[in-house]
């Protein structure tokens, strides 16, 4: 979608990739809550601050409480300062908490399905092709609010990673995904299995400590997939990341293609390196960490945190 110029986003494409970029010059007002600039303000994002965020378009709350006060699990509504015109925030867990593996399972579960709700109604709309949602967490990656959150942002087309995803998903005679999980735990890459979901280290990982979780079934839905195994893998992965790499800050995305045939995952990756000219430059990466002794750290971490 295309907005007109000045302070409303809008998209535009490189010219010589025809790769989409969102510019968006309202976020450059966004308060920081997080690093060495962090404004010393009340959380907007905690119980109690309702009216410092735009009207909630959704949460999961206790009963007999009323929208836009306190009395929520989890809470959506849209970003004060948008990327796109389809841009919303999730606020996971009342109390202020900054590490994802602080919040309990249960505390997952709903913001879990408050994410599905969010996602299925912004896909509703006419003109988005996908609801992409991305969790930043800490200063170095990205998030300018302390608080946990989540944040979707529909899109008039699949993001250009997904599109390779799936074109080479297509390609191949079998799902690239369920091929790496069937091997995950003889090769010592399996991280955590709960009922319905399985968090892996891939082979090979693009960057140090890439992580993914994804459905042991293939042709599961993420719009239906069952939230208390999808809850306890989330709260796995986030203890293991915290307790296994001391506590980085890292970005989490979820990959799936409305409509298609595709195994739906995420993916995480810790903020514990930089990214350097042949990442940037060529779209390319070099790792020199293999996955297993990534796997075994997770392992450890998450251990430690459970003894």
């Amino acid at each position: 979608m295309t907005a007109p110029e000045g302070n409303e986003p809008r998209t535009v494409h490189d010219p010589t990739t025809g790769r989409p970029i969102l510019l968006a010059p309202r976020r450059q007002q966004r308060p920081m809550h997080t690093g060495p600039q962090a404004h010393a303000g009340e959380c907007p994002f905690c119980q109690g601050q309702e009216a410092q965020t735009p009207p909630e378009v959704g949460a999961v709350r206790d009963a007999g409480t009323t929208a836009d006060a306190p009395g929520w699990r989890a809470r959506a509504f849209p970003n004060k300062y948008p990327a796109n015109h389809h841009h919303e925030v999730i606020a996971e867990g009342r109390a202020h908490r900054e590490q994802p593996c602080e919040l309990s399972v249960a505390e997952w579960r709903a913001s879990l399905a408050l994410c599905r709700d969010r996602i299925a109604a912004i896909e509703a709309r006419p003109g988005v092709a996908c609801a992409f949602l991305f969790k930043n967490v800490g200063a170095l990656a990205g998030a300018s609010i302390a608080h946990n959150h989540s944040q979707v942002l529909g899109l008039h087309a699949l993001p250009p990673r997904l599109q390779l995803e799936l074109q080479q998903a297509q390609a191949l005679a079998q799902c690239p995904w369920c091929a790496t999980l069937a091997n995950a735990a003889a090769d010592g890459r399996l991280v955590h299995r709960s009922a319905q979901h399985a968090v892996i280290a891939p082979e090979p990982p693009k960057l140090p400590h890439e992580t993914w979780l994804l459905p042991t079934h293939c042709d599961d839905d993420f719009l239906t997939t069952d939230l208390d195994s999808l809850a306890a893998a989330l709260h796995a992965l986030f203890t293991a990341v915290a307790h296994g790499l001391g506590r980085p800050a890292f970005n989490l995305w979820l990959h799936r293609v409305p409509g298609a045939r595709f195994h739906w995952h995420f993916e995480l990756q810790p903020r514990t390196g930089q990214l350097a000219g042949l990442e940037l430059g060529g779209d390319m990466y070099i790792n020199a960490l293999p996955a297993t002794t990534s796997a075994a750290k997770l392992r450890a971490g998450l251990a430690a945190a459970r003894a």
